[in-house]
């Protein structure tokens, strides 16, 4: 693993010390050290930050699935948009701090998987390179699911998130898709698009809130503009900002 923060290492290592078949072979604080330990080390896979003091993870990356025997590479990354969409789309996989079990839990079964069908395995570690190597484009979109097929929506297409049933849905005017991230990686790569998570189980889409419904002991629901008129409700300590946000006036 590798990333310059020692505490964020120590987390990733106590939360992989969960899976017996994950083993800790080595730790760099920085890239140049890291290309040393793959070099010497030729480990299955790299658990690589994005974001570090001189190289950066994505060149480090490069290097290292140019080498001999290229390792899978994870990203742990605070958020990187680039990399989110990049690796949801398939390639390999992303972890955002903070770390989430169950979201590790994803990425080894996801690995686990790749190491039973070898050519996968490779396919994937050269899907990586390729991706590393093309232009970042920032594309609003985002990866979600429906019967088995990836689909790509606008963001401003999206009315409302919700985490129903264990998994996160995405709701259009025409449909319900399943997002495969968590509410909090969803709220991450959005919130800078107009969307506010305004209780623990929904994140909205503020250009598609129709009205304010003022309920019991100042608390509020939102009517959405989905056909179905949702109405979401709105956490107490979300009021103060979302009040701010409308323009509505404060209390």
């Amino acid at each position: 693993m590798v990333d310059d923060e020692p505490l964020a290492r120590d987390e990733l290592k106590y939360l992989l010390s969960a899976y017996p078949e994950c083993r800790v072979v080595g730790e760099a604080e920085d890239a140049q050290e890291a290309l040393k330990l793959v070099a010497e080390l030729q480990p299955d896979v790299v658990f690589l930050d994005i974001q570090m003091r001189g190289m950066s993870g994505c060149e480090a990356a490069r290097q290292m699935l140019s080498s001999p025997h290229p390792p899978l590479v994870v990203f742990a990354t605070a958020y990187n948009e680039y990399a989110v969409r990049a690796f949801e789309l398939g390639a390999v996989d992303y972890l955002l701090k903070p770390f989430e079990d169950k979201r590790l839990a994803k990425t080894i079964k996801r690995i686990e998987e790749l190491r039973r069908r070898s050519d996968d395995w490779t396919e994937a570690v050269e899907r990586v390179a390729g991706l590393l190597q093309a232009k970042r484009h920032r594309i609003k979109k985002l990866p979600v699911e429906k019967n088995g097929e990836i689909r790509l929506l606008d963001y401003q297409d999206i009315i409302f998130g919700r985490s129903k049933d264990g998994s996160v849905q995405i709701v259009t005017a025409s449909d319900t898709c399943t997002y495969t991230g968590s509410m909090t990686e969803l709220e991450a790569r959005l919130k800078s698009e107009g969307f506010l998570r305004v209780h623990k189980s929904f994140l909205v889409n503020l250009n598609q809130v129709q009205g304010v419904l003022p309920w019991f002991k100042g608390t509020y629901w939102l009517v959405m503009g989905d056909p179905k008129k949702t109405q979401i409700p709105v956490s107490k300590s979300q009021v103060k900002e979302l009040k701010s946000i409308l323009g509505l006036e404060a209390s």
